[in-house]
């Protein structure tokens, strides 16, 4: 028997499309959701709250193409003016996204080159921000020690003079233990200021962060 052609093994367009077909579809349309939300640049929780979800759970299964065969056509619709690209495209009949070719490509370029811009003095200034923190730390290492070893000195110098009665008549002996009891008092002045600078990082870290959002 003759093998049927490959045309005639083909749905026609008149057929309805297969459960195997439509799923296939819905997975196409979901990852050309995901793509477009990608190149505009919001998160997922974010894009889902904006569709009118209360989570992104919805919105992952959609992306994900694991929630059924059929996608809701008001989410299709919603997501075209939300990441303003064009129907055909997240259908699949288009591979351009943009709904207004020129000038969108443009606008879109611009926001990919901002994203990057911004990534990069992110990074940079993540690194200075780290650079930075290293110092302090050793600082606060430095202010650390320094108050032991002068509350020390200051200890040990009250204990010689107490043993030592004679001890203040000597030359210079009352400039000794003043300049002591001076260090001791800047190294505690020094970690007094520590501790404030620390409590002060910890409610400057609680304060709300402004978030650079591209759209």
């Amino acid at each position: 028997m003759p093998e049927a052609s490959t045309s005639s093994r083909r749905p026609r367009q008149t057929d309805i499309p297969s459960r195997r077909d439509q799923a296939a579809l819905a997975r196409s349309v979901g990852e050309r959701m995901r793509e477009a939300r990608l190149m505009l640049g919001i998160s997922q929780l974010t894009a889902a709250r904006q569709l009118g979800y209360a989570n992104s759970s919805k919105l992952a299964k959609i992306e994900g193409g694991k929630d059924s065969s059929q996608i809701p056509l008001w989410v299709i619709k919603r997501i075209s003016c939300l990441y303003d690209v064009s129907v055909d495209y997240l259908l699949g009949n288009t591979e351009t996204m943009e709904v207004e070719d020129v000038r969108h490509a443009a606008l879109r370029e611009m926001n990919v080159h901002m994203r990057e811009r911004w990534e990069r003095l992110r990074q940079r200034d993540v690194m200075a921000d780290l650079a930075l923190r290293e110092r302090i730390v050793s600082i606060e290492d430095s202010i650390v020690l320094l108050e032991r070893e002068a509350s020390e000195t200051s200890a040990a110098m009250a204990r010689y003079v107490e043993l030592n009665p004679s001890w203040a008549d000597m030359r210079g002996g009352s400039r000794l233990l003043d300049a002591v009891e001076r260090t001791a008092a800047a190294a505690r002045t020094a970690r007094s200021r520590l501790n404030r600078y620390r409590r002060e990082a910890r409610e400057a870290a609680g304060a709300p962060q402004l978030d650079l959002v591209f759209c």
